[in-house]
């Protein structure tokens, strides 16, 4: 046995007493082609400190052999030791055999840190001295995808698929369909997602894939997909507000709220979650689901004016005039939405209280002129106020001419005329 097996037995049964010892001696006494194994194997495991060492070594026996100085430099890169990193792989010669594995490793260099136009400048480099090499395809594609230049991504991902389904850890399949709906070509992509369903495997291939068909309005489908997506990981939370608006569009109440429900369960932050967990409550008259829902809600998210909406339209649906005003009891008029005025009106209104049902009305007019619900609501109960007679009529005059068949409000025109 090589001193490099026994260092990395060693390693493997957590025994790390003998490391230095070991190492020493499988420099001085293993072949270099043992060396380079236990070089690759340390980076594998972790001990990049280790491996450095056998590189080093290695480039001090084989100062030609650019290649260990590749490996070497992409460790220190990994390590945070750009400056020497990026000199070992600026100083190879683009003669060497090694040339085109610096420049791959350059390129992942400055695509992590961001500098896409080096990185892509590196690829195409690569890409001259071997077209036909799909890892320098594979770069270029990421790249023009991170950048936005999703035609030039599309082509090459299109190209690779021809080949191979996956590269690496990616799903090929999902960067393609992607792709087309970035560039809005949404039925396109739905229909590269059905030609290779049995492809789509990975959890955030099938989420992309649910999305899409959720775009084009295949619920089936995107609820297929995203159902799977949760039995794989039920804590995949951006899941659940898709398939709650699938079975929206299937107008499936009671799965919008179970859904709302179950991602509510994972992530009580969502606040899209309440709202369309509320809706689908209240469609069923669950009344005190919608209730439960839209006041956890307004905790997590005190500010959210739509489910402030929901629960002030729940109150009024449900006769909590009180309740309703006290929604609204610390926020300033500037702050209140029209609809909440309107809302704040009706409730002072049944509670007898006309000088604030007055005002609110008033309030929320300028947005509900052309709203004939409104208006007839404000034209009766300035109807009963005393001294309102020119109110009346001038409301009535506006309510009329968008809703001229009314006859009660005709006739209650021309007896005020």
């Amino acid at each position: 046995m090589s001193y490099s097996e026994k260092l990395l037995d060693a390693i493997e049964n957590q025994d790390f007493s003998q490391n230095k010892i070991l190492l020493k001696q499988a420099l001085d006494n293993d072949e270099p082609e043992v060396l380079a194994s236990l070089a690759e194997n340390l980076t594998s495991y972790g001990f990049t400190n280790l491996s450095k060492e056998v590189y080093r070594s290695l480039i001090a026996k084989f100062p030609k052999e650019d290649l260990f100085k590749v490996y070497l430099a992409e460790i220190l890169l990994n390590d945070g030791d750009d400056n020497d990193g990026l000199t070992l792989l600026y100083n190879i010669s683009p003669d060497s055999s090694a040339y085109l594995d610096s420049l791959l490793v350059q390129a992942d260099y400055y695509q992590t840190n961001g500098l896409l136009e080096t990185a892509r400048d590196k690829l195409l480099q690569a890409l001259k001295l071997a077209p036909e090499e799909d890892a320098i395809k594979f770069g270029l594609a990421e790249l023009d995808y991170l950048d936005g230049e999703y035609e030039q991504a599309l082509s090459l991902y299109r190209d690779l698929v021809k080949r191979q389904k996956n590269f690496g850890e990616t799903n090929l399949i999902q960067r393609e369909f992607q792709t087309m709906a970035k560039l809005g070509q949404y039925e396109e992509a739905s229909e590269v997602i059905k030609e290779h369903s049995a492809d789509i495997l990975d959890i955030d291939s099938k989420y992309q894939a649910g999305l899409i068909m959720l775009s084009v309005g295949d619920d089936n489908q995107a609820i297929k997909y995203l159902d799977d997506v949760i039995d794989q990981s039920p804590d995949y939370v951006n899941a659940y507000p898709l398939l709650a608006q699938a079975y929206l569009h299937k107008h499936d109440n009671e799965q919008v709220l179970r859904s709302a429900q179950a991602g509510l369960a994972y992530n009580e932050l969502d606040e899209t979650l309440y709202s369309m967990g509320a809706k689908a409550a209240a469609n069923m008259n669950e009344l005190d689901t919608a209730e439960d829902l839209l006041k956890k809600g307004l905790k997590i998210a005190p500010d959210n004016s739509d489910l402030l909406m929901q629960l002030s339209n729940l109150y009024i649906h449900e006769n909590k005039d009180q309740e309703n005003i006290n929604l609204f009891k610390d926020k300033n008029d500037e702050e209140v939405e029209p609809q909440a005025h309107w809302n704040m009106a009706i409730s002072y209104e049944n509670l007898d209280k006309s000088d604030k049902a007055r005002a609110e009305f008033l309030l929320a007019y300028p947005d509900f002129q052309k709203n004939p619900e409104f208006l007839k609501q404000m034209i009766r109960f300035f109807n009963v106020e005393p001294n309102s007679t020119d109110i009346v009529k001038q409301l009535l005059d506006r309510y009329l001419e968008l809703v001229p068949e009314d006859g009660e409000m005709q006739d209650l025109y021309n007896n005020l005329m």
